[in-house]
């Protein structure tokens, strides 16, 4: 749920710290949006969801399993 147009960036990493997907990039309207995450190629184990939005940072984990 945005409150404002801002620049959002929502990105999957591995525990090593590297960038497996990027879901979002770019400006996004105010509102609610919903994203579909594709994990195929990726394999089972922990990963960091981090989403920023505009001056915002929220980082998730997620357990991903096979």
């Amino acid at each position: 749920q945005l409150s404002a147009i801002s620049n959002v960036k929502l990105d999957v990493f591995d525990t090593l710290g590297h960038r497996v997907r990027t879901l979002v990039h770019g400006t996004q309207s105010a509102g609610a949006h919903t994203v579909t995450f594709d994990a195929a190629g990726l394999g089972s184990g922990l990963y960091f969801i981090r989403l920023t939005a505009g001056a915002h940072t929220l980082t998730q984990r997620a357990t991903l399993l096979r």
